[in-house]
């Protein structure tokens, strides 16, 4: 009887050391998953904060839009309901330079686009292809030489080219893109102008808010690859609102001229 029991426990006891053996594996085992889950969990945390701050930064989309209007403020136009409104010249000078910014590089670091006095070769067809872009394919250019004894843009109507120099024309404000409305393809843009001796320019890093001499609206329309402009408006007194004040009138007799507008930031 007393065997029987000893042998009926010994036959078992393989049995319980092989379930001891794999079980003692488990807590290892599951703590590795644990792990594993929480840093997952830490990375979808991480991903969603991300996310959701470059939603709400929109500086790349500022910086996009002050490229597209940098050549538009380089000469301060007028208010215009449309390009089609806008003074024959200034559409001349900022599709010039439209076409000089956009294609910039292409042209400086090429050797063969300089004439025999220092000057780049720009062609007028070039110079249409950038009004189309930034004022619509509806806008017709009148072809022509233009500036004065510092900034002299000599056209050839020979060779249908542009001579000038890139060192030519300086803008007189910066563009400050203060708040961005988007319905449907339109975006309405309210823009301060900045002059060059601001402090802000000196130091692209500084965080503190620029303080332009007057504000404009821009509405430019998304196309297939690129914006075009619609409308160069003074501001309203509800879209400067919650931006920056600009200039005073005093001081802005001792920076550069602008008009002066209450304004704000976004």
């Amino acid at each position: 009887m007393d065997k029987a029991k000893t042998s009926k426990h010994a036959s078992r006891f393989p049995d319980d050391h092989i379930a001891y053996r794999k079980n003692k594996y488990a807590a290892p085992v599951g703590g590795i998953y644990l792990l594993l889950a929480l840093i997952g969990l830490i990375a979808v945390g991480i991903a969603c904060v991300t996310f959701t701050k470059n939603m709400l930064d929109n500086t790349g989309e500022k910086q996009e839009f002050s490229r597209v209007i940098a050549p538009v403020m380089m000469f301060d136009p007028v208010p215009f309901e449309s390009p089609a409104d806008a003074d024959s010249l200034f559409l001349l000078q900022t599709s010039l330079w439209n076409a000089l910014m956009d294609k910039g590089k292409e042209y400086r670091d090429n050797p063969e686009n300089y004439d025999s006095l220092g000057r780049i070769a720009l062609p007028a067809s070039d110079v249409d292809v950038a009004c189309a872009r930034l004022f619509g394919p509806d806008i017709t250019l009148e072809h022509q030489s233009f500036g004065d004894y510092e900034t002299s843009y000599v056209y050839d109507e020979d060779t249908k080219t542009y001579y000038t120099t890139i060192s030519a024309q300086t803008g007189m404000y910066t563009p400050y893109v203060a708040r961005i409305v988007k319905r449907g393809d339109e975006y309405t843009l309210t823009v301060g102008y900045v002059p060059p001796t601001n402090i802000w320019l000196e130091d692209e890093e500084s965080e503190e808010t620029p303080h332009p001499d007057k504000y404009m609206v821009y509405v430019l329309q998304k196309m297939k690859d690129h914006y075009q402009l619609l409308t160069l408006r003074d501001p309203t007194p509800e879209e400067l609102e919650g931006l920056p004040e600009a200039n005073t009138p005093l001081q802005l007799n001792s920076t550069s001229s602008g008009d002066s507008s209450s304004s704000q930031a976004a």
